[in-house]
């Protein structure tokens, strides 16, 4: 039985002296190989990021081509993979994002080809889990390529982050939505990393535990050698739709910024060395999804969401840099001009004082940018969604939603048209520039136009900084699970500067750690926990302090019955579900009915409609589920309730016309779902058994079966459902659907236990 956590505000901290720290790291795979003296060096050369060297989708290539003919003329190559991204390039490789496959086979892929031939090097795949993506809704977005290592990382629609070497040899992996309580969105579009110095730096929305607890637009820090996270931001409130903006940064005023666009209609900026929020400025009413432009003392912003003070949707604006943020850190007065282009998500390409932006109606805009002034606009499409154009070579290079390709010379006095192809499958990325090379891809394969010639610019990359006077203390990892009862976890203590730089690893001896009351350290310097809960460990040095959050999880098997939980909320009727379990504050609450404490489903928020909430590990593996459920419901509707086992969802539907009760399981709803029939009845109790067992061809087979609680378990199975691509760990959770906020679910008696 699972003991009560204490709100945040209340865990008593326990002070201990700390003996050793190391680093650490979440899933890792093989040690980095030693880069040769090849590879040895202060930059790369290519294009490494979704937007390129300037971060606003211009390189400065020359002599790349006016017109392209498909299977001829500057035709170099294509690779038949299925992309909504951009691919990046860099020590004669191309690295996207694709997908392969139709219903229980589709994969995602990160792919690696010969710069030169097209030829697969070397891929990875995934199947989803979890997600709410949509037809084949994937690879929205960019690897990304570390201009220092040659790394490469990604992250996948279900929220994986991964690194792997330019080899394909794995790093790490971190599974953040079982981790941090990464959303899903049915659009499936996940953005890009950015890299800056030793960090990686992911944007999404984000609902986790604590004050982290509410949905909200986040960006995390992980080190790029380790994955740990170093740190994490919330610089605004709540949203209402997705976002995957990708930020840009800048140096100004001795610090390095982040700019980007968030899923409440606000453009924030964030310092991108400490992630403390810096101003916010509210644009519009919905997601922003579209990279800022930096021209000068401006930063130029772009939606297509209803604005705020009128009743359309889109506006282009700019801000004045130099207007300090008022109070709230809200950006006040800070305008300098607008217009009411629309873009989705569309990113536009800033050249010297002029900005070209693909708007919503398949239009492709000039803009004034000292002014906004709209110079002209060219028709080259019925409407754009996601595609973006690039610049290069006095040339624009614009795909279109439809799948045309467009080459055009751009001028004030208006577009000149060099050429315009129709590829195969539709164009939602943007395109890619390197060593004389642009790379489209479309929903239906990776084009290759130009010639091979190498002498592509060497990537910029700011000089390694020499850290000032320390000023503040931070805890790496800054945000960790692990399990109760046996894992370890290092961690260091460094000191920084104003900026953010890193000046040193505080010795053990000059730190003192404060830990909640179950979480100890060992002789060697590492967290250990002796039961599952949440807490903050605080670190003091130097008259400096420091947080860091641990989610300690329950260790195989456990069990939870509730029963120790004391109703002590409001009017002593309810209380909060155990505080490792993501976002479950926001969800779900312990009540007592018919005399036993059970776990509902929250009913205050209607938004909450559908939820899961997840409390096990994801290197948990080869597991059972099982838990005791019952659906509210009348003779016109009724509730769902379920489980989730090592990724797979296994829900109970309720339903009053018997003929369409039954039992589920599915990982990603459009592609895996098989469905039993099961008659359920309202305000009855019933016990639901999983198991999911991994077969020798990679396939997996999920069993459940479920009954009336109290009766004696049967011995055939209710539903056996096959994946062809078995996920082979996952984190265990459970399940509520409660139509129209009216209908709840309970559930109590949950087991995870090792199979069999």
């Amino acid at each position: 039985m699972l003991q009560r956590i204490l709100p945040l505000g209340l865990l008593p901290l326990a002070a201990v002296s700390w003996v050793a720290c190391s680093a650490s790291g979440p899933k890792q795979g093989p040690a980095e190989p030693e880069r040769s003296a090849r590879d040895a060096g202060p930059v790369l050369s290519g294009w490494l990021s979704w937007r390129g060297p300037e971060q606003h989708g211009t390189s400065p290539e020359t002599g790349l081509f006016d017109t392209v003919t498909l299977e001829g003329r500057n035709h170099a190559w294509s690779y038949p993979i299925s992309g909504r991204g951009t691919p990046v390039i860099a020590d004669g490789r191309v690295f996207g994002l694709g997908c392969v496959g139709e219903g229980p086979d589709l994969q995602e892929v990160l792919f690696c080809l010969d710069e030169r031939t097209g030829e697969l090097l070397w891929d990875h795949r995934w199947a989803d889990f979890l997600s709410d993506a949509v037809y084949t809704r994937y690879a929205i977005g960019a690897p990304t390529i570390d201009p220092e290592t040659g790394n490469v990382f990604a992250m996948t629609g279900a929220g994986l982050l991964h690194g792997f070497t330019r080899d394909g040899a794995p790093l790490w992996e971190v599974s953040m939505m079982e981790t941090l309580g990464r959303l899903t969105f049915p659009n499936g579009r996940v953005g890009a990393p950015v890299i800056l110095g030793d960090l990686v730096i992911i944007h999404y929305i984000f609902a986790s535990w604590g004050p982290l607890g509410p949905a909200s637009d986040r960006f995390f820090a992980f080190d790029k050698r380790t994955g740990e996270v170093v740190w994490s931001s919330t610089p605004s409130e709540t949203p209402v739709d997705g976002s995957f903006s990708t930020p840009i940064l800048e140096e100004r005023g001795g610090r390095t910024l982040l700019y980007a666009g968030l899923g409440g209609g606000k453009v924030v900026c964030v310092d991108a060395k400490t992630g403390d929020p810096v101003w916010r400025f509210p644009l519009a009413n919905g997601g922003l999804n579209s990279s800022a432009l930096i021209y000068g003392d401006l930063l130029i912003a772009l939606n297509g969401k209803e604005n705020l003070d009128t009743s359309i949707s889109g506006r282009m604006v700019a801000l004045d840099l130099n207007v300090a943020p008022g109070p709230d850190k809200l950006l006040v007065g800070a305008e300098s001009w607008r217009n009411d282009l629309n873009a989705f998500t569309s990113s536009p390409v800033l050249v010297k004082n002029r900005v070209y932006a693909t708007t919503f109606t398949g239009n492709l805009d000039c803009v004034d940018a000292d002014t906004g002034e709209v110079l002209w606009s060219e028709k080259l499409g019925p409407d754009q969604l996601h595609a973006s154009p690039l610049w290069a070579d006095g040339k624009l290079y614009v795909p279109i939603t439809n799948g045309t390709f467009w080459i055009i010379r751009p001028s004030d006095a208006g577009p000149q048209i060099l050429d315009t192809e129709q590829l195969a499958g539709s164009c939602l990325g943007a395109p890619a520039v390197a060593n004389g090379c642009v790379y489209v891809h479309t929903t239906d394969r990776l084009y290759c136009f130009g010639k091979y010639k190498g002498g592509a610019p060497a990537w910029p990359t700011p000089p390694k900084p020499t850290p000032g006077e320390p000023t503040r203390l931070r805890i790496v990892p800054a945000d960790v699970t692990f399990h109760a009862n046996g894992e370890l976890v290092p961690f260091r203590v460094e000191r920084t500067d104003a900026a953010g730089n890193v000046v040193d690893v505080v010795l053990a001896s000059q730190v003192s750690l404060e830990t909640p009351p179950f979480v100890s350290l060992t002789e060697d310097g590492k967290w250990r926990a002796a039961r599952p809960g949440v807490g903050v460990v605080k670190a003091t040095a130097s008259g400096l302090t420091a947080t860091a959050r641990l989610r300690v999880v329950p260790q195989l098997p456990f069990v939870e019955d509730f029963s120790g939980f004391a109703l002590d909320q409001d009017d002593g009727t309810w209380t909060w579900p155990p505080g490792h379990w993501l976002g479950g504050r926001m969800k779900w609450q312990v009540v007592e009915r018919e005399g036993e404490r059970v776990v509902t489903r929250r009913m205050d928020n209607p938004l909450f409609q559908r939820t899961f909430s997840l409390f096990g590990h994801p290197d948990d593996a080869n597991y059972t589920v099982q838990a005791d459920l019952m659906l509210d419901g009348n003779r016109r509707s009724m509730a769902w309730a379920g489980v989730i086992n090592q990724r797979y969802l296994i829900v109970v539907k309720g339903n009053p016309d018997p003929d369409h009760s039954e039992i589920e399981v599915s990982s990603n709803m459009e592609h895996l779902k098989v469905t039993a029939p099961f008659v359920a009845r309202a305000n009855t109790w019933y016990t639901l058994k999983t198991r999911v067992d991994l077969q020798a061809d990679d396939s997996a087979i999920v069993r459940a079966k479920v009954w009336p609680r109290g009766e004696r378990e049967p011995e055939a199975w209710t539903i056996e459902a096959s994946d062809p691509h078995g996920h082979t760990h996952g984190a265990a959770g459970v399940y509520g659907f409660t139509p129209q906020s009216r209908f709840t679910v309970y559930l109590d008696n949950l087991s995870v236990t090792p199979n069999e």
